[in-house]
């Protein structure tokens, strides 16, 4: 079966997953923006990561032009996993018959434009201010505008387990080690 893995990342946390998810699979995982449109149109089974902004998975858009065979998508965003709503990033991206998967990624402040930077300050002097917050305003009122890492390659096991156990992938099982458990 022909896997290939495509992502869309900006401060390399969709990337890092995508590393770890092909090294599992033993396939291979290349930017979108690199990407030969005739490789991933040909593939069985074409994985694609994409950084989340305003609920929004950046790339997935573009991908949709392409005629894959068969896709699952995974999401890297900055909230710790018990704070997303995944059946609503579904709803929200037009994924309802698309298996999807998220991944908390972090935060890079550095290495994103001066746009975005800016945006996220701001947001964070809105979230500081507001009176009875969510559970994820509140993280986004402590988180944003600082770097943080939740990467942990424990997050990608159910979407290796659910690509080995729906048989599009020939793949081995394999045992990794995890890395550092994130404590709550």
């Amino acid at each position: 079966m022909n896997i290939i893995i495509l992502y869309q990342s900006v401060t390399g946390f969709t990337k890092q997953y995508a590393v770890w998810i092909a090294e599992e699979l033993g396939c291979r995982a290349v930017s979108q923006k690199e990407a030969d449109k005739k490789e991933v149109e040909s593939a069985d089974l074409v994985l694609f990561g994409g950084w989340i902004m305003g609920g929004k998975i950046v790339g997935l858009e573009d991908l949709k032009k392409w005629k894959v065979k068969k896709q699952v998508v995974f999401g890297v965003g900055s909230m710790p996993e018990e704070l997303v709503d995944t059946l609503s990033m579904k709803v929200q991206n037009h994924l309802e018959e698309i298996p999807f998967f998220y991944m908390p990624g972090g935060l890079r402040f550095e290495k994103l434009n001066l746009f975005i930077r800016g945006v996220l300050k701001v947001m964070k002097i809105f979230m500081t201010k507001k009176e009875d917050k969510t559970p994820q305003e509140q993280f986004m009122a402590g988180a944003l505008a600082t770097s943080f890492d939740y990467t942990d390659r424990r997050y990608i096991e159910d979407l290796v387990n659910y690509v080995r156990r729906n048989d599009v992938c020939p793949c081995p099982e394999r045992v990794y080690l995890s890395a550092k458990k994130i404590s709550s």
